[in-house]
């Protein structure tokens, strides 16, 4: 539960107060997807004007990597508030429009339980203290799966759509090809995921394991000192007769120097 509240307070200070003030460009670049998996649904189904939804739908296409070059070009650094942003709204951007088009093309809720799948195992591992990444593969497939969600859209909001024989049937036909295309795609990448996961809950595990050791370790060291005893001194006729000869030295240096002390005197 501590680690998924850190990792809303990190997803909250890269959007609103990080480090670096400039970094506020490409993190908000990249919350612009789950902004955008919110307004392309409503614009689709409210015959919103095509020129803004085409609109919407260009610059949410290249915001992937436009917050990448930001975070290089003007922030000078990548952070890790950034790459967590950059993650968690791919995965909110493309659940969110599989939300919206199941009504016209219900086979795309094959590609949302992989989606979720993919997310419940990155949640699973943040929440055991794992630090979940996007891989190659992860950023590869998501743009085919755009494009399908993208097309399945423009056919619904382009009504009576034939442009060179190209058809609302024909862009419906081109996106269940692409969401299913998709599939081993996403099949592949639960499999890396999984490995990942398994290999971090690994290691954490190992880490635990040295640290409880070593604690253990110098808790031992300590109660060992504490059973140490300091040995008695046992006054014996050796020892006697060194200290009485010690206290007598002492003793005579102190008299000759009182005596000196009195001849400078007089």
């Amino acid at each position: 539960m501590n680690a998924i509240k850190n990792t809303i307070k990190t997803f909250a200070k890269g959007l609103f107060n990080p480090d670096n003030k400039l970094s506020l460009i490409p993190n908000w670049l990249s919350f612009s997807r789950v902004i955008g998996g919110l307004t392309i649904p409503i614009m689709a189904y409210t015959n919103a004007p095509l020129p803004l939804l085409f609109g919407n739908i260009t610059f949410l296409a290249i915001s992937d990597f436009l917050d990448g070059k930001a975070a290089r070009l003007i922030a000078k650094e990548e952070t890790k508030e950034g790459a967590m942003l950059d993650a968690v709204s791919d995965k909110i951007f493309s659940l969110l429009l599989i939300i919206g088009i199941l009504p016209i093309i219900p086979v795309f809720a094959i590609n949302g339980a992989l989606e979720g799948t993919i997310a419940l195992i990155n949640a699973k591992l943040l929440a055991k203290g794992g630090k979940p990444q996007s891989n190659f593969l992860g950023k590869v497939k998501i743009w085919p799966l755009s494009i399908a969600l993208i097309l399945g859209y423009l056919a619904f909001a382009l009504q009576n759509l034939n442009i060179a024989g190209i058809t609302n049937e024909t862009l419906i036909t081109l996106s269940t090809a692409l969401s299913i295309g998709t599939i081993p795609l996403q099949a592949v990448n639960i499999k890396q995921y999984l490995s990942e996961y398994k290999n971090q809950t690994q290691n954490n595990q190992i880490s635990n394991l040295n640290t409880n050791h070593s604690a253990l370790e110098n808790k031992k060291q300590l109660k060992d000192k504490k059973k140490k005893k300091t040995p008695k001194f046992k006054l014996s006729k050796e020892n006697h007769q060194g200290i009485v000869y010690e206290l007598t030295q002492d003793k005579n240096k102190e008299l000759e120097k009182g005596k000196q002390y009195t001849k400078r005197l007089e």
